[in-house]
């Protein structure tokens, strides 16, 4: 068997711009890497991005492709464990009745998807516009490539820093994307509460009344000091914000090339 696996070209699939860079060999090596500019539009947001996810696919010509779908594109629900639901598809049907009554008619033309969870825990579900899903499939398809997965920021980062956690404390972890934080929120590494919301440049000094009103409305206690902060790229300027609030500063895992302080901001499609 050759250990020279075919070059991966990871993406990560935001409203301001898309982020590519390509991993190689048994590694995962970093090779190259490039921000490309998402021009506004006025149909619906997702599609935006497409022409630059185009534009990279052109540029690097892979071989596969991972993408990394940015908060913007996708709702959250945390389903807990229910006894009388038997398989995967009763939670789906369960999940479909949350985003109906949440989103109205917009949520009949989603897809869901289950977390895998340990049997017996709450599971998260994930619903973004079938549409989109057809159109990064046929772009991908297009350019002659495979299309290995498609999954949320949450899905690739949930875990950064090592945060399976084996005893009972909580946990809360706050991931950053321009645009948008998600407050995930777990106890003895069940999920409890999952919500991303649209944020400002002064999200940082803003944190602490923002997760006050995240733990209000999932019926918790205000977190303490041990909130987890993901937020590859910030400014130094935020990170000092962030620091002189208390909360822990994340950084993405380095090694393979890869170099948080060169290239954290790509941090998105690198974990994907």
């Amino acid at each position: 068997m050759s250990l020279l696996l075919p070059e991966t070209l990871h993406v990560f699939y935001a409203p301001g711009s898309v982020l590519a860079l390509t991993r190689c060999g048994w590694r995962g090596r970093l090779g190259a890497s490039r921000r490309f500019a998402v021009a506004p539009g006025t149909g619906d947001p997702w599609r935006e991005p497409l022409a630059s996810l185009g534009a990279a696919l052109e540029e690097f010509q892979p071989r596969r492709v991972r993408l990394v779908l940015s908060h913007h594109f996708v709702q959250f629900r945390v389903l807990p464990r229910r006894d009388d639901l038997g398989g995967d598809a009763d939670y789906l049907a369960l999940a479909g009745l949350e985003f109906s009554n949440a989103f109205g008619t917009m949520a009949e033309s989603w897809t869901t998807a289950l977390s895998d969870e340990s049997p017996g825990q709450p599971r998260v579900a994930c619903a973004m516009a079938s549409g989109l899903l057809l159109a990064l499939g046929e772009a991908v398809a297009g350019a002659g490539a495979k299309l290995l997965a498609v999954q949320p920021y949450l899905a690739v980062a949930a875990d950064v820093g090592g945060r399976q956690s084996r005893g009972s404390g909580w946990q809360w972890l706050v991931l950053h994307e321009p645009g948008r934080v998600c407050v995930a929120v777990r106890q003895a590494a069940a999920w409890r509460w999952v919500r991303h919301v649209r944020v400002g440049d002064d999200w940082a000094l803003r944190l602490g009344s923002l997760l006050e009103s995240e733990a209000l409305l999932a019926g918790l206690e205000v977190p303490g000091s041990a909130v987890q902060v993901f937020a590859p790229g910030a400014a130094s300027e935020v990170c000092s914000a962030l620091r002189a609030g208390g909360y822990q500063l994340l950084e993405p895992k380095e090694g393979a090339g890869f170099e948080a302080a060169r290239d954290g901001a790509f941090a998105p499609a690198w974990l994907g």
